[in-house]
């Protein structure tokens, strides 16, 4: 592909997304545009208000800015009316300054109120333009640029209907950890550097955690695992910002509430679910087989994970767990 057809290729794979993976890639377009700064899905979605959160941090600026995303088909211009309520929300949030990104276009008053109120506009020739140059979703070959399909394939929750990738089973078994690896990545670029840095996991925890984030549909891994070129980077989805927001605040009933259904919703907690709903109980023995059986581990790397998925699964308000000779799983109807 020449930078033309890139250009209209972005564009199409852009406009396939759902909203909030549009901003996931926004989100990661912004963060590698500017090396130093942090962005982040803000954890709750309002019309007209900020959609993306930033803040560039250095030893001469501290800046906090507001992004509001529109995913618009190329006909639907951004007017000036959602300039105006936008401008509205950085100040009701107190942010210096703010940008909106569209994939269309701005009509002529939008710009006017956008440049009488400081507000910076991206359009969907420069956002892709910028993808392009930064290549994300696009690789550039010898002499054209060739899709990524890779990077696309990072969006979406997997669903599974063979066997389970040994990724979607956690090997991860303390959910305080889990709160502390979620809170270092929002509060941070996400890089495995930035989450050791922000916490007391080791290198390889602070992936395994992650992975454990990804699973559960909290975070966002922002490139393809064979990338040289770049540091591998996690992100927090609008569900992973809404359960460290309401972490943070104290809410822990909501927070809970995130945490169970994100839990039911991972394939390998659903598949022993529906087992032990049509047995009433499962040895931990038994929830090993299960694991070995439905994924692509081995029986040693399932026994290595038996733990993990063990207390993912005893957190259901649904099972309870007797500790005998061998620990046992018993399904109670809510």
């Amino acid at each position: 592909m020449d930078t033309a057809a890139a250009t209209e290729y972005l564009q199409d794979r852009s406009l396939s997304l759902s909203a909030e993976e549009f901003e996931l890639l926004c989100e990661s377009v912004l963060t590698e545009s500017l090396p130093p700064a942090r962005f982040s899905v803000t954890a709750f979605r309002q019309d007209g208000g900020i959609d993306i959160d930033g803040n560039v941090r250095n030893s001469l600026l501290d800046i906090s800015l507001g992004v509001q995303v529109k995913q618009y088909s190329p006909t639907n211009t951004v007017g000036s009316p959602e300039i105006q309520r936008f401008q509205g929300a950085l100040s009701d949030t107190g942010c210096d300054t703010g940008t909106v990104i569209t994939t269309s276009s701005f009509t002529d008053p939008a710009i006017e109120s956008a440049q009488r109120a400081g507000i910076h506009l991206v359009n969907g020739q420069s956002l892709f333009q910028s993808m392009v140059d930064l290549q994300v979703g696009v690789h550039r070959g010898t002499e054209r640029f060739e899709p990524d399909e890779t990077f696309w394939e990072l969006f979406g929750k997997p669903e599974e209907s063979g066997s389970v990738p040994s990724k979607q089973i956690p090997l991860a078994n303390s959910f305080e950890t889990l709160d502390s690896v979620l809170a270092a990545i929002s509060d941070s670029r996400g890089t495995n550097a930035d989450i050791v840095a922000n916490t007391d996991v080791s290198s390889r925890h602070a992936d395994l955690y992650a992975v454990a984030g990804w699973a559960l549909g909290f975070v966002h891994q922002e490139w393809p695992d064979d990338e040289k070129h770049r540091r591998r980077r996690w992100s927090l989805t609008r569900d992973g910002a809404r359960y460290v927001a309401y972490r943070t605040a104290g809410i822990d009933e909501e927070a809970e509430r995130l945490l169970i259904d994100a839990i039911r919703d991972t394939e390998i907690i659903a598949r022993l679910t529906r087992t032990l709903r049509e047995s009433g109980s499962i040895s931990h023995g038994t929830l090993i087989e299960c694991i070995e059986s439905e994924s692509e581990l081995s029986r040693s790397s399932a026994k290595r994970r038996g733990s993990s998925v063990g207390v993912w699964l005893a957190r259901l308000p649904e099972v309870s767990v007797e500790n005998g000779r061998e620990k046992t799983y018993f399904w109670q109807e809510p």
